[in-house]
């Protein structure tokens, strides 16, 4: 059967379309489908990190204040630490109550003669004593305060003896060079 054309010939036909323009148009429409997908995953997945970094930010912040106290206690464990190992060194050597004898005796100027030496834990030093003279403490008060033995070597009192022994009883105080651990 051939086909027959009912239509007047005076009329235009319609435009066939042509298969290579289906297919172009189809796949047009294919790329511009899967682009708008991909489009609407990745907006998907930037608006679910969003999410997440707020949710971290937010973390971070309730214990930021965490964070400052750590390293703040780090610092005052370094400070404790090396204060500790600033006292063991001296407290593993000890005193050395045998050289500081041994070099006060060089010390001490002629015409002063030592009562009593006491020694506090803090490195503090008292000094009681008797001399023939205000000359001679004051020459001790000199020596000691050169020494490298003591600092800040101060006369806290002097008086008369007696009224014939003609002697002078001074006390001293003086600070222990290099104990009591760092100076500020």
């Amino acid at each position: 059967m051939k086909g027959i054309d009912l239509l007047p010939s005076g009329l235009p036909r319609p435009p066939r379309t042509s298969p290579l323009r289906i297919m172009a148009a189809t796949s047009v429409c294919a790329f511009v489908l899967v682009v708008v997908l991909l489009y609407v995953v990745k907006a998907q997945e930037v608006a679910d990190l969003r999410r997440s970094l707020k949710a971290q930010e937010e973390d971070y912040a309730r214990y930021a204040w965490l964070d400052r106290d750590i390293q703040e206690t780090r610092k005052s464990k370094d400070e404790v630490l090396a204060k500790l190992a600033s006292a063991r060194k001296q407290v593993d050597g000890g005193l050395p109550a045998q050289e500081i004898l041994g070099n006060l005796s060089r010390l001490i100027p002629a015409g002063v003669r030592l009562v009593q030496f006491g020694l506090a834990d803090d490195g503090k030093a008292t000094i009681d004593g008797e001399a023939a003279s205000l000359e001679a403490v004051a020459s001790l008060m000199l020596t000691l305060e050169e020494s490298d033995l003591f600092e800040d070597v101060r006369l806290t009192g002097a008086r008369r003896a007696g009224e014939s022994a003609g002697l002078l009883a001074f006390q001293a105080q003086a600070t222990l060079s290099g104990t009591g651990g760092e100076k500020p």
